[in-house]
């Protein structure tokens, strides 16, 4: 399989990797036969979590004898030192049956706060740090689904790598914070390649709706039918500057598709590009789910309300969107129109408007 370098830790890691949250509700045995067909497939980046249940056990059990022969990341979900050193990293190498993990990162890095708490004198990037010093793990990086949060991030320098959603739906992450990542000799890591929550919410609306055709038909038309949609996702994701993917795994049916895929892929054809809409980014106004605006006096989910938006007007994704839009709990007509989402708002987009123009797209009928 290809590899390509991982940013400034300048180890090569496959272009494929294996995110072992899927693994967590396999059983130990079939668990260790995926992640050693993995490895036997050329598959060398193994991602897990301390949050991920047994998954960082079942990465130990499999590789503990190829361990100088792959390379495996972790991640600490606490958010303070002591909390990082006693309870995250000791039990990390324990599960991981290793003495040193090659990398850990930050888990769920998704607003300022989180970052700020994180990354101060007594957060759990200085245990990460000490660790370094130490020997116990090789580099430092992070994850989170905020591309706007990750780009402040990585701008300290604390971070050799930078793990962050990108998929058919979700481009934020070309928009910025991959080519600054590059700038900075930051090895990018991609999550949810294929879509993810997303994906997830609308086999729901399907199974429960009266348009479940319709719904499936929307998304066919991104993602490709079933038998082409990891075909598409991957190459989709590949094409863009990164070091490596990590989609989750659960057979090994999936592993031997994913590689073969990866083993196959010299870029994408201009039909792909086409296709694809390659490169571009829905036309503005339109929401980086910064999450800056939140809370909201009103209780709107502001980002998640122009998400949809975004679906609806850039993707031609309208039945999913009006439906998606009924399970909100607060409409965009309780806006008072205060405009504190305005003033918040780091991409200066005119929220008020942006939210009542969705809604009447949300109402209207077909």
């Amino acid at each position: 399989m290809q590899k390509r370098r991982l940013g400034r830790t300048n180890l090569n890691v496959s272009i494929v990797g294996f995110g072992g949250i899927s693994i967590i509700g396999v059983s130990v045995k079939n668990a260790v036969k995926i992640v050693r067909r993995a490895f036997d497939l050329g598959i060398n980046y193994f991602d897990t979590a301390r949050a991920y249940g047994d998954g960082e056990e079942k990465f130990g059990t499999a590789l503990k004898d190829v361990r100088d022969r792959c390379i495996i990341a972790t991640k600490t979900h606490q958010r303070t030192k002591e909390e990082a050193a006693r309870i995250g990293l000791k039990q990390s190498l324990r599960n991981l049956c290793t003495d040193r993990i090659d990398l850990v990162q930050l888990h769920g890095i998704d607003d300022e706060k989180t970052l700020e708490k994180a990354m101060s004198r007594e957060g759990s990037l200085a245990a990460l740090k000490e660790a370094r010093s130490q020997g116990v793990i090789d580099f430092i990086g992070i994850s989170g689904h905020s591309p706007y949060v990750l780009a402040k991030a990585i701008r300290t320098g604390e971070f050799d790598t930078v793990l962050v959603p990108l998929n058919l739906l979700f481009r934020e992450a070309s928009e910025e914070l991959i080519p600054l990542a590059k700038d900075l000799d930051v090895g990018v890591i991609i999550m949810k390649p294929f879509g993810g929550k997303e994906l997830r919410f609308a086999q729901r609306l399907i199974h429960e709706s009266l348009q479940r055709t319709m719904v499936r038909k929307e998304f066919d038309r991104i993602f490709g039918t079933d038998m082409d949609k990891t075909k598409h996702s991957l190459r989709f994701v590949l094409a863009h500057d990164i070091s490596t993917t990590i989609p989750g795994f659960s057979s090994i049916e999936e592993v031997e598709s994913a590689a073969q895929i990866a083993s196959e892929f010299r870029g994408l054809t201009e039909k792909e590009k086409k296709d694809f809409r390659f490169g571009e980014l829905p036309p503005e106004p339109f929401c980086r789910e910064c999450g800056l605006c939140i809370p909201c006096p009103d209780g709107l989910n502001i980002p998640n309300l122009l998400t949809l938006n975004k679906y609806f007007t850039y993707y031609s994704i309208r039945t999913w969107a009006r439906q998606a839009y009924q399970k909100f709990s607060t409409k965009i007509d309780y806006c008072t129109e205060c405009r504190e989402c305005e003033a918040k708002c780091p991409y200066k987009l005119p929220i008020v408007n942006m939210l009542h123009e969705a809604e009447k797209r949300f109402l209207q009928k077909r």
